[in-house]
């Protein structure tokens, strides 16, 4: 699709460095049957296999639209709305992983970058210009979040002080995203549903998906990879 092409080719500019790389914090939302997911499944393999792909018959048509990779392989990291419980975290490597800040921390870094979070992380309170130290020691990195409101809904009800997780991580999303827009070599998507009827369809899951809308809009840009009409195919 031509939204997917054009979302491509911000990740393979914005990987590359390329100085046409514009907006690299992307926002996907559309209803179910969108192509979000999908779109991210893509973008991942691009990434990851980088200039391999360059040769790659099936690809070429992509390649003409979007330029090619130029990098060898990027880092990722990956969080959605099943990776990491809000109550229990996730334990790896002998860390337990609380927040999505400690997750893509450790997924682009590993343990070095983890600790340049880790108070943040065990306390669940969003870090406050730290993260371009780590997106600096990782790039390119390109980061993939897919159905963060769904997650937020959940995290609501983890008490973080006077405050809440879900709250601690909409705050997250501003440091990440100016940290993003900061660093070259470094693309950000993530994916939000169309409506919060797709959520909880309550007041404040409505208020959820405003406050990450707002956050994510603020530096980056809304693409559309699949238009209603192509849905179906």
């Amino acid at each position: 699709t031509n939204g997917l092409k054009d979302i491509a080719k911000r990740v393979i500019l914005g990987l590359n460095g390329s100085p046409e790389a514009e907006n690299r914090t992307i926002s996907l939302q559309t209803g179910f049957g969108g192509g979000k997911t999908h779109t991210l499944i893509n973008l991942f393999h691009l990434a990851k296999n980088g200039k391999s792909l360059n040769s790659n018959n099936d690809l070429k048509e992509l390649f003409e639209f979007t330029g090619k990779p130029d990098f060898k392989s990027a880092k990722i990291a990956v969080f959605t709305n099943a990776t990491n419980d809000p109550v229990q975290g996730r334990k790896v490597d002998g860390i337990k992983l609380s927040t999505i800040w400690g997750e893509i921390a450790y997924q682009l870094g590993g343990k070095e970058s983890y600790e340049i979070i880790r108070e943040n992380d065990e306390a669940k309170t969003a870090p406050k210009g730290l993260f371009k130290q780590i997106l600096e020691k990782n790039k390119p990195c390109l980061i993939l979040i897919d159905e963060l409101a769904d997650y937020c809904v959940s995290a609501s009800a983890v008490i973080v002080g006077d405050s809440n997780l879900s709250d601690q991580t909409i705050s997250f999303m501003q440091e990440l995203t100016e940290a993003v827009s900061q660093t070259d070599k470094c693309v950000m998507i993530a994916t939000l549903p169309a409506s919060s009827q797709e959520l909880a369809g309550t007041e404040a899951s409505a208020r959820i998906l405003n406050a990450l809308e707002n956050r994510l809009g603020r530096v980056g840009s809304e693409i559309k990879p699949v238009e209603n009409e192509e849905i179906f195919e």
